[in-house]
């Protein structure tokens, strides 16, 4: 436009401008983040709904959406994704079939393919109903049609060609076209042998002219009666003759291969029809392939950004934690997360900061984060993170200078920001309004003063807003109006560069001065800058300095912190680790001492019987003498194997003066709860009960109870009564058991026990009743349901205590009892 040219109308220059709302999206460069969706789709439909994604209009579907996104994240994450590769577009092809063309064979198999990817697709997610219902419910829009895609794979070779064993009649036709072409070829290679052939041939092959054999003859020998002349070659020096003698079998052969073609044409046809039959199924099937695979890219854009599906709540606001601009991160930079509230207690938020610091990036985040929701796509933040749904993301970003349309910067934000407004007063939707330096490119007194202006309108017509500026009237707002917010992108003084660290709550300098130092700008350029600034304007830049120095060092300090606190933890985990080691392995050697300690028993009470058996059989005081020797040697062996294995386990030692007969004790070296039954003598020993055994042991040794099971002296539930040693009373009932007497020291009170508690203390009172040369004893079951009478009686036949058995007589109790004769 030349200088003399008359400026263009507002009006004028408004039409030729595109549409805010996509100039908006463009400004946020959502096409970029469309794009990277694409990538990640794995078919040709699902790539097309990628690059056509399209906003959702209410707040239900796009939840909707993010819940299918987040279902497909998990499926993704536990390495359950659904196939999607095998699917194509037939849709072209199905539509064919519905206007009665006829598909060839690649088609057909190609359908065929995709039918069967269909059905894959379909049982995948049939079968994670649990992890993925709403995908289910997608997924369920799929028709799956097994059989149709089995038998068109089966139709066909693999050269796509009708299969001869599916179709047997064409294996005939083809044979008999096979037999015909060797036939032809084997007369003509006869006819070329022929003296009226040899001196005519042009040349030695076999030719196809019109689907007939031929061969190529002189042309100076076309009318030497050969046959008919069909062809001449480009150069007129060959004929291309049909001998007459092939003729006939030329003529079988087109006749074959038109029988041939109208067989396999009507198999095309009709598995073609069988195609158009379901052709609906088959489109809502692809529709409903192309929405999944549409979801299993923004899942998968979703992992590769660290994505998280935010709450989406019913009122506008941003709520973001840790976020980070998509396009940055696609690109592998080295993303500095931030967090943004918005629309909560504060509808505004002024961002101030040095060029070059992130600002834009940063509004660029929020109108992202609004189209991502409204898209149904999770997005780069925390999962604390709150999205509100916003009916319109309208923004100012970037020189919206025109020379063409005699747009200035500033008259191109203006005229902008006067169509942002019109937007708003159009209707009520939720709005959040992105503007990039707000009222810049005219004087800085008037610009700020008509920035305050345009962000008061703004927010008067219910908008929630985030605008960048480097005007000291502007980052004040928030002092002064309490739905402003001031933030800062902060500045490194000692590197002289920015740190793209948000902070909100305090406006933060430019830096106007320290960037054009750190780009090269000369020092006399810049020492005479500053000679310049206004006074009042170099405090308060000051000023904002400082406290950014001041929140650095703050922030280092927490960072110190937080990385002691985390050593602290660190080994704080390492000792509790080495703590329950420790009591492990205490446990294990307690548990491992125990088992020696009952095989111990075990051998000892055998030796017991052995010399009590001795005695009996024996009956002098000599065969006693060696029988209480080995008794004592025993006890000792096994005191003193224990003594020498045991840990050394801290234990509260008890008075030996404190200890009475009767009082619970607990056995330090064998880890036992105890009873005591004699007083300690002279040298420190006494003696104490442990699970029916008695033994000596040191006063040392016993420490406190520590609450495990009482003795049995103080038992209160049934006590198992230890027979008293009375051989004048017993050897009188040596005989049946029919004659045995019963008593309360041979008698064991099992009812109401459980099997496996009444088996073990059936075991006991036997081993004991033999130790004692108690002949008989009674096991006093009832009759209940019979099942513990039954389980003790299946036990004697095989204990190697019980000689015999038998219910007892009417005198003894009856068959609610049963009556034991022990093996001595």
């Amino acid at each position: 436009m030349s200088a003399s040219s008359p400026p263009a109308s507002e009006p004028a220059a408004r039409a030729t401008r595109a549409p805010l709302a996509d100039r908006s999206v463009e400004s946020l460069d959502w096409p970029r983040i469309l794009e990277a969706l694409a990538e990640r789709a794995s078919t040709r439909l699902g790539r097309e709904r990628c690059l056509e994604l399209s906003f959702f209009d209410d707040v239900i579907r796009a939840r909707a959406s993010l819940a299918e996104a987040a279902e497909m994240m998990a499926l993704h994450e536990a390495g359950l994704a659904p196939p999607l590769g095998s699917i194509e577009d037939v849709r072209e092809h199905v539509d064919a079939s519905l206007k009665g063309e006829i598909l060839a064979g690649p088609v057909l198999v190609q359908v065929a393919h995709t039918l069967e990817g269909l059905d894959r697709l379909w049982r995948h997610l049939v079968g994670q109903a649990t992890l993925a219902p709403k995908l289910h419910v997608v997924a369920g829009r799929i028709r799956p049609l097994p059989d149709l895609a089995a038998w068109l794979q089966a139709s066909f070779d693999s050269r796509c060609e009708l299969s001869a064993s599916t179709y047997p009649q064409l294996s005939s036709l083809r044979g008999r076209k096979s037999k015909l072409h060797s036939s032809i070829r084997g007369t003509l290679e006869s006819l070329r042998g022929e003296d009226r052939f040899s001196d005519s041939l042009q040349d030695d092959f076999l030719a196809m002219r019109n689907d007939r054999y031929v061969v190529p003859v002189k042309a100076a020998s076309k009318r030497g009666g050969l046959g008919i002349v069909h062809d001449t070659s480009g150069s007129g020096q060959t004929v291309f003759v049909e001998p007459w003698e092939v003729i006939e079998l030329n003529n079988d052969l087109k006749m074959a291969d038109a029988e041939l073609r109208q067989e396999e044409l009507r198999i095309l046809r009709d598995l073609t029809e069988r195609v158009a039959l379901v052709a609906g199924d088959v489109r809502r099937s692809l529709d409903a392939a192309a929405h999944l695979d549409l979801v299993s890219a923004k899942a998968l854009l979703g992992i590769d950004l660290e994505c998280s599906v935010p709450d989406v709540p019913d009122r506008p606001m941003l709520q973001l934690r840790d976020a980070r601009h998509p396009i940055l991160a696609l690109r592998g930079v080295d993303v500095v997360p931030n967090d943004v509230d918005l629309g909560r207690r504060v509808q505004a938020l002024v961002l101030s900061g040095p060029n070059t610091g992130g600002k834009t990036v940063t509004l660029k985040t929020l109108g992202l984060a609004a189209l991502m929701v409204k898209a149904g796509m999770p997005i780069p933040a925390a999962p604390e993170s709150s999205v509100g749904f916003f009916g319109r993301v309208l923004t100012d970003i970037g020189d919206q200078q025109d020379v063409e349309e005699d747009l200035s910067t500033f008259s191109g934000h203006v005229l902008c920001l006067v169509e942002v407004l019109q937007e708003l007063e159009r209707t009520d939707e939720p709005a959040l309004v992105l503007v990039d330096e707000i009222a810049v490119g005219t004087d800085p007194v008037q610009g700020a003063a008509l920035g305050r202006a345009l962000l008061l309108a703004l927010l008067e017509r219910g908008a929630l807003l985030a605008t960048t500026t480097h005007y000291p009237e502007l980052k004040a707002l928030s002092a002064t109006d309490e739905r402003f917010a001031s933030g800062r992108v902060e500045f490194d003084a000692e590197a002289g560069r920015p740190t793209y660290r948000l902070t909100v709550g305090k406006p933060g300098s430019s830096h106007a001065l320290d960037v054009a130092a750190r780009v090269g700008l000369p020092s006399p350029i810049l020492a005479l800058a500053r000679e310049y600034l206004d006074p009042t304007t170099a405090d308060v830049e000051d000023l904002l300095a400082g406290l950014e120095s001041e929140l650095n060092a703050a922030r280092e300090a927490r960072r110190t912190a937080d990385e002691n606190r985390r050593a602290a933890r660190v080994e704080l985990d390492e000792v509790r680790a080495e703590r329950d080691r420790l009591q492990r392995r205490e446990r294990d050697m307690e548990r491992d001492l125990r088992a020696r300690f009952e095989q111990e028993v075990r051998g000892y009470r055998a030796s017991v019987r052995g010399a009590m058996r001795e005695i009996r059989q024996r009956g002098d005081e000599a065969a006693v003498e060696r029988a209480r020797q080995r008794i004592n040697e025993g006890a000792a062996a096994v005191r003193e194997r224990l003594g020498s294995e045991a840990p050394a386990p801290s234990v509260d030692r008890l008075d030996p003066a404190s200890l009475e007969v009767g009082a619970p004790v607990r056995v330090a070296s064998l880890g036992k709860e105890a009873c005591v039954v004699t007083l300690p003598d002279r040298r420190g020993r006494l003696t104490v009960e442990v699970d029916g055994l008695r033994l000596q042991v040191k006063a040392a040794d016993l420490e406190r109870s520590r609450g495990g099971p009482a003795p049995r002296e103080k038992k209160k539930k049934r006590p198992r009564p230890t027979p008293p040693r009375n051989p004048e009373a017993e050897v009188a009932a040596s005989g049946g058991t029919e004659s045995a007497f019963r008593a309360e020291h041979n008698t064991l009170d099992l009812r109401g026990e459980r099997v496996d508690e009444a088996l073990e203390r059936t075991d006991r009172f036997m081993d004991d009743a033999s130790l004692n040369n108690v002949p008989f004893v009674f096991l006093l079951h009832g009759h209940g349901t019979g099942a513990l009478k039954k389980a003790i009686r299946q036990h004697l036949r095989r204990s190697s205590y019980a000689e015999e058995f038998a219910p007892g007589e009417r005198g003894q109790g009856g068959d609610g009892i049963t009556v034991v004769k022990i093996k001595l």
